[in-house]
């Protein structure tokens, strides 16, 4: 099952993947086992839309009784982070009603504190939802950039949070880097190595890891995903210079539309990308 929470669903890219998944099974499933057909693969593929969050949380926590339906064992929520963008902004400013600053705090302080409570009532119901159906929920979610005095700027989870975080069994960050390898030869040159990616297990059956955590290079086709086996000490990864400390003239708490003390301070899940970049994505890397 696949619900679209911001972008439609590409078909031709599915069937690729689809005939790829067939093509594979054909080649490897003995003479005696019948190929399962495309079709009969895309019967059983169930496909929703979700424009707003209310549609999402009425889909998932107000079930019918058909939903999900029979056999489900999958069940991906794509770019949820984009809903929860929509419906609580950060900028709470209105031109057609001003307001005075106390107001406007006032605003910014119960749209803050309404956001953690969906989201732990969302993350709470999903897991429920898992456990009593036996189905795995995949979610995928964006990631914002942060400004510390200390380190610059920092990816970190666009959705986050103390219950949110602890409701995950699982996460895994997926991003690009400027891969190089050495080569044999004498001279020290180094070839670009395209379309890698990587992902990086940050927490695996409740055990959190520091950083991206442990990285595996993949590459993306047409037929899925395919690992690429990398030797560590080849590999060079580039890095950005770290930023120098600047110093910060408000403090978080007199922002109107910043992210709650609560929140913000309970998840400190960050990548860490900005600070020793290099050594970090090498260390992850399996031998």
């Amino acid at each position: 099952m696949f619900i679209d929470a911001a972008y439609r669903l590409v078909g031709s890219r599915l069937n690729e993947i689809i005939s790829g998944f067939s093509n594979s099974q054909s080649q490897t499933a003995a003479s005696s086992q019948p190929v399962t057909d495309i079709s009969d693969l895309l019967d059983n593929f169930h496909h929703y839309t979700t424009p707003t969050l209310p549609h999402l949380l009425a889909l998932l926590t107000h079930r019918a009784t058909s939903f999900p339906p029979p056999n489900t064992s999958l069940i991906v929520i794509d770019s949820f982070s984009t809903l929860f963008a929509l419906a609580f902004p950060k900028t709470m400013e209105s031109t057609d009603n001003p307001q005075t600053p106390a107001k406007k705090s006032d605003a910014a302080q119960w749209a803050g504190s309404r956001r953690w409570a969906v989201m732990g009532d969302y993350i709470s119901k999903i897991g429920r939802l898992a456990a009593t159906t036996n189905i795995a929920i995949l979610l995928t979610g964006q990631t914002t950039t942060r400004i510390r005095s200390e380190t610059g700027a920092v990816l970190h989870p666009a959705i986050s949070g103390t219950g949110w975080d602890s409701g995950l069994s699982t996460c895994v960050v997926l991003f690009r880097d400027w891969t190089f390898q050495t080569t044999e030869t004498p001279s020290s040159h180094r070839e670009y190595v395209l379309g890698v990616r990587f992902a990086g297990v940050v927490k695996a059956k409740g055990v959190s890891y520091e950083g991206v955590g442990k990285v595996v290079a993949l590459r993306i086709e047409k037929s899925g995903l395919h690992e690429i086996k990398m030797n560590r000490a080849n590999i060079r990864l580039s890095s950005s210079p770290p930023l120098p400390p600047t110093s910060i003239k408000r403090k978080r708490g007199e922002i109107a539309d910043s992210e709650s003390e609560e929140g913000a301070a309970a998840s400190d899940q960050e990548f860490g990308w900005a600070v020793d970049d290099n050594a970090l994505s090498i260390e992850g890397l399996p031998d």
